[in-house]
């Protein structure tokens, strides 16, 4: 029982992921390339290409802009070239949402050409989607409801329809013939298998004799010549020496100097830039800041008082020109006196209390606060007035 739930489930599981990749790889049609003789699908024209092929007709795929067709003709108009002029027939099957511009054609046409429009827009009527048409070529399958009106027919000739209106008609202009048909997929891929389709179509494209030409310009397919892309505004690498030469080159300078004087300004609006100047280590300072912290954290106080207290000592002694060597007390105070004019008792009280200062720093704490406040004073009052 379980294993059969299992194959169950991996049947489900691959029948998915086939869906899956059959969804993933199937071709997607393009609107514009519908009625295309290069498409193959349903709705292309693609099969009845190569039915006309098969039978030796001379058919071609035109794929150069209508514009090329009409001066074509009109280079034709010249009494030179009527000899040369040969009378052509051009199919076009409208793809979805394009109107046909028939006006445009007529002087064409009035030349002796033929012009073929499959998917004219037409009125829908009462007639039912799917009908066979009985044609010389055999039943046609029509697959729309949309007729031209009988009461529009008038100079115009029916080639295939019945009572609700026209699916294919026929109107002379000049020396030449219009033909429309109401629906696009008159001879369309999905209609190999109909009796008279493809050979109705063949017959309308052929009975006047001329080279047939598919219209793929018209699905997107192009293959352009120097004087259509000429005409299109289409610079070609053929054509960089003229258009370099009708460039307006004094305004590509002109736009060139002000783009680089912005540039200029945005990165030197407030002058030449100033480089930031590199900070220069202080390491006695880092030094002493370090050693400093390193006393407080041991509690070494008396340590610190000691050392200042003899180097303030032999400071003033070099002051005093006494040299670097320890003199006694009563030739550093005379030598002093002398030489500020000063009495000799604010160093001789100075002096003792850095004695106590110094011996305070190897004992506990003989110095009281204010006292060393005091020795701290006259120390700066020393340094501010040196001896001259």
């Amino acid at each position: 029982m379980k294993s059969s739930k299992r194959w169950f489930w991996l049947g489900l599981a691959g029948v998915i992921l086939l869906g899956l990749v059959l969804l993933a790889i199937a071709p997607v049609s393009n609107p514009r390339t519908q009625g295309s003789s290069f498409s193959r699908f349903p709705d292309g024209y693609g099969a009845w290409y190569a039915y006309m092929e098969n039978q030796g007709v001379d058919i071609q795929r035109w794929q150069r802009p209508p514009e090329a067709l009409m001066a074509e003709a009109l280079m034709a108009e010249a009494p030179m070239a009527e000899a040369t002029m040969v009378p052509m027939t051009l199919l076009q099957v409208m793809p979805p949402g394009v109107t046909p511009f028939i006006g445009t054609w007529n002087d064409w046409i009035a030349q002796g050409n033929t012009l073929i429009i499959l998917g004219v827009s037409q009125p829908a009527t009462e007639a039912v989607f799917s009908s066979q048409i009985s044609s010389a070529s055999g039943e046609v399958q029509i697959d729309t409801r949309r007729r031209r009106s009988p009461t529009l027919i008038n100079n115009q000739d029916n080639l295939l329809g019945d009572r609700y209106g026209a699916v294919v008609w026929q109107q002379a202009i000049g020396e030449g013939q219009l033909i429309q048909a109401s629906t696009p997929h008159l001879a369309a891929n999905a209609y190999q298998d109909a009796p008279g389709n493809f050979a109705f179509l063949a017959d309308l494209a052929t009975r006047s004799g001329q080279t047939i030409w598919v219209d793929e310009y018209l699905h997107g397919y192009e293959q352009l010549t120097p004087e259509d892309e000429q005409a299109a505004g289409i610079i070609s690498p053929r054509s960089w020496s003229m258009y370099l030469a009708e460039t307006p080159w004094l305004l590509v300078v002109v736009q060139a100097i002000a783009l680089t004087l912005a540039l200029l300004w945005g990165f030197r609006r407030l002058g030449t830039p100033i480089a930031l100047p590199t900070p220069v280590a202080n390491n006695s300072e880092a030094y002493i800041t370090a050693l400093a912290s390193v006393l407080r954290q041991a509690k070494s106080t008396g340590f610190v008082i000691e050392m200042v207290a003899k180097a303030e000592r032999l400071q003033l002694q070099k002051q005093l020109g006494l040299g670097s060597s320890p003199v006694p007390d009563e030739t550093l105070v005379a030598t002093w006196a002398k030489q500020t004019g000063h009495t000799p008792n604010t160093l001789t009280r100075w002096l003792r209390l850095g004695q106590r200062a110094i011996a305070s720093g190897r004992q506990s704490s003989s110095l009281s606060e204010q006292e060393l406040v005091d020795w701290l004073q006259t120390t700066r009052k020393l340094r501010s007035d040196p001896p001259p």
